[in-house]
């Protein structure tokens, strides 16, 4: 009836309960958008530590994945804003020298080695040979006295990566210590050794190894020429040294 329900009491509005703070800091680690990669820099920011280790962690990791310098730069300052600070110097220097070695040493072994065959490349094989200009120069000695260039080039016309890969352990085998055992140009392999007393035995041992294919099947025969085997006299001069590698390598 209308007067029993006048007589009931209204019913109790509550006001909503208020949603907890969340600590310092944890809703901005939690914010999507930041590269995992500065985690640790936002922890060490919104806990007050030192923060440059970690931003030279993250020039570091954003190296490895080929992330861009200037990128990475825009989520430091992000990192940096999401609590309310800029970069400091030192952390832009530490990132961006960390990033720079990172990416120096990626590009500086991929110019170093063939991947086909796991040798030196060309290239590296004419900064090697600069160095040793340099040194003897340095040192008082004569390096076309003192070293040679070595060169194995198989018959077979379009050498696979795996004959070029097996010439360079042949020159690793019979030589000690060679300089660098490299892929020149297309279809060959050259290292630069020392001229000593044994050169030409050891010449002689590795045209034994690889020069033939034995007719009989057993090693150390004559029979069908298989490698080219012949050493280069290094350049009097190391101006000359990039064109003398270059004509070898095209020719």
């Amino acid at each position: 009836m209308l007067i029993d329900k006048l007589r009931k009491p209204p019913p109790i509005r509550t006001a909503p309960e208020p949603e907890p703070e969340p600590a310092r800091g944890r809703h901005r680690l939690n914010r999507p958008g930041h590269d995992a990669v500065f985690r640790p820099l936002l922890q060490a920011l919104a806990g007050g530590s030192d923060p440059i280790p970690h931003a030279a962690a993250a020039g570091r990791r954003l190296a490895e994945r080929e992330v861009p310098l200037t990128a990475a730069l825009d989520v430091l300052r992000t990192t940096y804003r999401t609590v309310g600070e800029d970069p400091s110097f030192e952390a832009i220097r530490t990132l961006c020298q960390s990033w720079t070695e990172c990416t120096l040493t990626y590009l500086h072994s991929s110019s170093c080695e063939d991947p086909g065959t796991g040798l030196a490349t060309t290239p590296h094989l004419r900064t090697r040979l600069a160095e040793l200009y340099r040194i003897a120069e340095r040192q008082g000695w004569y390096l076309p006295d003192t070293h040679t260039l070595v060169i194995t080039e198989p018959v077979a016309a379009h050498p696979c990566d795996s004959q070029l890969a097996n010439l360079g352990g042949a020159i690793r085998t019979v030589f000690r210590d060679p300089e660098v055992i490299a892929r020149l140009g297309a279809g060959r392999v050259a290292t630069i050794v020392r001229a000593d007393d044994h050169f030409t035995e050891h010449l002689g041992t590795l045209r034994s190894m690889i020069g033939y294919w034995p007719e009989n099947g057993e090693p150390g025969t004559a029979g069908t020429p298989r490698t080219k085997i012949w050493s280069e006299r290094l350049p009097t001069l190391s101006d000359w040294s990039d064109s003398f590698v270059n004509d070898l390598a095209v020719t």
